[in-house]
């Protein structure tokens, strides 16, 4: 509730600002209008990631550009950039165009209205602003996945071995239990902790991969070619001496993943253990329910009696 009560408020902030940002003059008021479409995107994503600033950062360009000439191109450039992460985390073709769409008309539409109420009273413009700010929000119609199980299931598929198993069951878990809290804060900061080492976990892995492809290729090459890399090159023979720590190093991380993603699952599934014991504990409705079954049933015993 408070992430889509932060996502208005920062969509309304990003839509309402042009006119206080014209008075800045053109340094303070760009400066303004950025950062509050880096909010608006941050707050679509929901992360505070790269693409989301960037797309927050080109979209009150393309806003500013765009103003002038067309108020629906520039609420939808604004709003389908804004929402570009979160576009790209959306599973399915046909659900992603839905996202993209919903993006741009909903900007359009905002767009629009604000301009056609930018002359009406103080109060007019407020529900306006309020009414664009909530058209915006059209794109979260359409599920999107979570940042951490995209992140972690973008890495499996760059990676070889027992890891990429491992990343993707911690994918679904992290789908299956999205937006569920833990008991206590104190759980839930350390299951916050732990899916950030995994993910921390997960891109060394890719980088590491990476590395060894790439000294792999190397002896292939030579092993192609036959001929021995030039003096100070390495080629093959260096690859062959990083790659046999590298590889142990491979084993240390493929393994420090799969605890995480066990030690997770454990905490999740402990959780869910709790409140399933405990809703089966609170038999008050059943106990109810049977008190007022068994008068019933005493009042109709009366009743046939007296007949």
């Amino acid at each position: 509730m408070l992430r889509k009560i932060a996502f208005v408020a920062a969509a309304a902030l990003s839509l309402g600002l042009s006119p206080l940002a014209l008075r800045l003059g053109p340094v303070a008021g760009s400066l303004l209008l950025v950062a509050a479409a880096v909010l608006f995107a941050v707050a679509a994503s929901g992360a505070l990631v790269s693409l989301a600033v960037a797309g927050g950062a080109l979209g009150a360009l393309a806003f500013g550009l765009a103003g002038a000439a067309s108020p629906a191109a520039a609420g939808a450039a604004l709003a389908g950039l804004c929402f570009a992460e979160r576009s790209v985390r959306v599973r399915g073709r046909g659900a992603r165009l839905l996202h993209v769409g919903a993006a741009l008309s909903g900007g359009a539409l905002a767009g629009s209205l604000l301009a056609a109420f930018g002359a009406a009273s103080l109060a007019l413009r407020g529900v306006a602003l309020a009414v664009s700010a909530v058209l915006v929000a059209l794109p979260f119609l359409v599920d999107a996945d979570d940042p951490v199980a995209h992140a972690l299931d973008g890495v499996a598929g760059e990676i070889t071995g027992p890891a990429r198993a491992s990343l993707r069951e911690g994918a679904e878990l992290r789908r299956t239990v999205a937006g569920e809290e833990l008991l206590d804060r104190r759980a839930a900061r350390q299951a916050r902790a732990t899916w950030s080492s995994l993910l921390r976990l997960a891109e060394a892995r890719a980088r590491l991969e990476r590395t060894l492809a790439v000294g792999r290729a190397a002896q292939g090459r030579e092993a192609r070619t036959g001929e021995p890399p030039p003096a100070g090159a390495g080629g093959a023979e260096a690859a062959r001496a990083a790659g046999a720590p590298a590889e142990a190093v491979v084993g240390k991380v493929d393994a420090r993943i799969a605890d995480h993603v066990a030690a997770l699952t454990r905490a999740y599934t402990a959780v869910s253990a709790a409140r399933a014991a405990e809703a089966s504990l609170d038999d008050a409705a059943l106990v109810g329910v049977e008190t007022m079954g068994d008068s019933l049933e005493q009042v109709s015993k009366t009743m046939v009696e007296e007949v």
